[in-house]
């Protein structure tokens, strides 16, 4: 298929119709020749997020998309033989391969990656954009179609997973556009073109080859080969260190810190603290990178003036719009103002509106009072945002730890032994049992939830587990109820997130006991989801 296809503007345009005949199937045609703009569209293997398509590996998939592993002193000395040779700057990043019609640019980190397979089921290009989250790229200068920016037509989104082609009506242009909204709806430029033909750009973990061909059988065979965990490591390393190459994956081998096995039984507490520990900094270190790297520029903001007399700035995230950011009100977020029109200026403020159906902004109280002269209201353009990490969490859960590894009695003594996995055998609950288990305004119980408020009411510590939608929350609120009618005390009722305790406390309320919300001041200001 190469050549098949020249570069004119934003234009796709072919040689002749039998040679895109060719590379894209008996079927396909081409349109008319006054277009002005090339387009192209694709699609995503596995839902993301509720309004995002992406291709999505695990680990053990992306195992399998890149070159088999060189080791022994054969290949190290490969390896190096390879770096001693000065590569151009459109290199594969993973491989080296240079062919400037096989490589294409990531334009979000600026490096390039390959169509290179080898043995595997995945080209470098599809295995990077896939591994750092980024979705847009550009050609290569000196391909058949030049420095193409691959680009929906009709609306212009860059997204290559939502990118695919339409086979046109001439013989002159290839047109791509986006599946969703474009190539799902009639076209709006008057063009004349079958959008049920409309087919990906990305097909079995790799570009179309006639847009993106294959390096050839002796480049491969040239090329440096990592093994799955060294391309791993290389874009963990890309995420603190940009300029990071081979070598430097190569220098920080053997200086990982050794992380002790999960075990299912401990001797005391302090192995079980070392343990967890690391596990915890580990899951810290990783949570202030995500958070920190989503930072967004180039916002336009809206400003306003809130009841309490503090300034309120509304903008549109792009970046929550493609699923990349994880946005709740009471975030903390750092605005910085870098335009030309006055002075720098920074402030911090808790998010009090996320996108609903009415509107797509965000929407953050600043700390700062309104009569505070420094806050740029008169300007709305040049706004970059960012997440202000905080350790809290972590923190607590570090102190929990130690205090259970230096005070036994910190917790009672069954669920101390049970921590630790020993077998403990639990006393007798002494517990008058319900006549009926389904309680008032709630709906009533089936079999398996019967049993689950059963064994909670007589053992001292029960896990239920169950697929969504099965009333775990409805069980759960059934059990507190009756603990709470039981004991004549109060509950404590504690859950992983803000919504699954807003959850709990309408159904707690539904039943007529009295809840008491405990929340952070941050989200006092926020929407509740209860309406109680």
């Amino acid at each position: 298929m190469e050549g098949a296809f020249t570069h004119m503007g934003n234009h796709l345009v072919s040689d002749s119709a039998a040679t895109i005949n060719a590379g894209a199937g008996d079927d396909e045609s081409i349109l008319d020749s006054d277009l002005t703009r090339s387009t192209l569209t694709g699609s995503r293997r596995r839902r993301v997020d509720d309004d995002e398509e992406t291709d999505v590996y695990d680990d053990d998939d992306m195992e399998s998309m890149v070159s088999m592993a060189v080791d022994g002193a054969n290949g190290k000395a490969g390896m190096k033989a390879e770096e001693d040779v000065e590569l151009p700057p459109h290199a594969c990043a993973y491989c080296g391969i240079h062919n400037a019609g096989s490589v294409v640019k990531c334009l979000a980190c600026n490096k390039w990656f390959c169509s290179a397979r080898g043995n595997t089921s995945s080209s470098h290009i599809i295995n990077h954009l896939v591994r750092a989250r980024h979705k847009e790229v550009q050609l290569h200068p000196n391909s058949s179609l030049g420095d193409t920016i691959l680009e929906c037509y009709n609306c212009g989104t860059k997204n290559v997973f939502l990118l695919g082609f339409i086979p046109a009506k001439s013989d002159t242009v290839v047109v791509l556009l986006c599946r969703q909204p474009c190539a799902a709806m009639p076209s709006q430029k008057d063009m004349n073109w079958d959008t049920s033909r409309w087919q990906p750009l990305i097909e079995d973990r790799s570009f179309l080859s006639w847009l993106v061909p294959a390096p050839t059988d002796q480049e491969q065979l040239r090329a440096r080969h990592l093994s799955p965990q060294m391309i791993a490591k290389l874009e963990e390393l890309w995420k603190d260190n940009a300029s990071a190459t081979i070598s430097d994956l190569e220098k920080g081998a053997g200086q990982e810190e050794v992380i002790a096995k999960v075990l299912l039984r401990y001797d005391d507490a302090f192995q079980y603290q070392n343990v967890f520990g690391p596990l915890v900094k580990i899951e810290a270190d990783y949570d202030r990178k995500l958070k920190e790297s989503q930072s967004q520029d180039q916002l336009v903001v809206r400003w306003d003036m809130a009841l309490n007399n503090k300034h309120t700035a509304s903008f549109i995230l792009p970046k929550l719009e493609l699923g990349d950011v994880k946005l709740a009100v009471g975030d903390e977020m750092r605005l910085r103002y870098t335009g030309e029109l006055r002075p720098h200026w920074e402030g911090v403020g808790y998010v009090i509106k996320i996108p609903n159906n009415q509107s797509d902004e965000v929407t953050i109280e600043l700390r700062t009072k309104g009569d505070h002269k420094s806050v740029p209201t008169e300007c709305t353009h040049n706004f970059s945002a960012d997440y202000v990490w905080k350790a809290t969490s972590f923190d607590r859960m570090q102190h929990a730890m130690k205090t259970f590894a230096i005070d036994e009695m910190s917790v009672s003594g069954y669920i101390f032994h049970r921590l630790l996995g020993h077998e403990v055998a639990a006393a007798p609950m002494k517990t008058q049992m319900p006549r009926k288990f389904s309680v008032p305004g709630l709906p009533e119980l089936n079999a398996s939830q019967i049993n689950a408020v059963k064994s909670v009411l007589q053992k001292p510590l029960s896990l239920i587990q169950g697929p969504p939608g099965t009333g775990k929350t409805v069980t759960s609120a059934t059990i507190i109820y009756h603990l709470a009618k039981i004991s004549g005390g109060q509950v404590l009722v504690c859950a992983p997130s803000n919504v699954a305790v807003d959850q709990l406390c309408e159904r707690i309320h539904l039943t007529g006991l009295k809840t008491v919300r405990v929340t952070a001041k941050s989200r006092e200001v926020g929407q509740q989801n209860g309406r109680f």
